[in-house]
């Protein structure tokens, strides 16, 4: 039996204007940690007097499940580079705040807002709404992974990166990040990279 084992990576985060800028990082072995759907809201029971009948029946909760964000999580050890350092940390939702959001010479633009959810009762899309904190700044994180043949992935709208959530661990011969972030947005499953040009 085959079984899915040390596929080689890549990720890119992206950003919100009509043609995207992304950074592109490539990975092996990596730790990404991630759910591939949104859950749905819960449901509560309606019986008469607490016992089952022919007219008991279910009603939908409200749709917090749909919008509370979901956890995210990866680590990487940097290369010896002071330019990919620099673009990364400003990719992961702008850290330092910076205005304009530059990474590299680039303009970034928040994906938050910018994509549409399935309601509760499944009979409406509605907009993803936008950050009530003007200062977060979200990405889509897009990963593939392939061997051989073999091509999968997701993209996850809409992940916003706290910036007490990205920590590094040093060690005597490399440094290592670990990232928590937030998807806000939906999911989809991919087998390409969406177009886009390099930052």
């Amino acid at each position: 039996m085959a079984i899915y084992t040390a596929l080689n990576g890549a990720m890119r985060l992206y950003e919100s204007t009509a043609t995207p800028f992304y950074l592109a990082l490539t990975f092996e072995n990596a730790d990404l940690s991630a759910p591939t759907m949104r859950p749905r809201p819960e449901e509560t029971n309606v019986m008469h007097r607490g016992r089952a009948s022919a007219t008991t029946c279910k009603i939908l909760g409200d749709d917090s499940p749909i919008l509370d964000p979901m956890e995210l999580s990866f680590s990487f050890k940097m290369q010896n580079s002071v330019a990919i350092h620099g673009k990364l940390m400003a990719a992961l939702s702008n850290p330092y705040q910076a205005s304009p959001w530059l990474v590299g010479s680039d303009t970034w633009v928040t994906t938050k807002g910018d994509g549409l959810l399935t309601n509760g009762d499944g009979t409406a899309s509605v907009p993803d709404p936008a950050f009530a904190d003007t200062l977060k700044k979200a990405v889509d994180l897009c990963i593939i992974w392939t061997r051989d043949a073999v091509v999968m992935g997701f993209r996850y709208f809409a992940v916003y990166f706290p910036p007490d959530q990205i920590t590094f661990k040093e060690a005597e011969d490399s440094i290592t990040y670990s990232v928590k972030g937030e998807i806000h947005g939906h999911i989809t499953a991919i087998t390409a990279f969406p177009a886009g040009n390099a930052s």
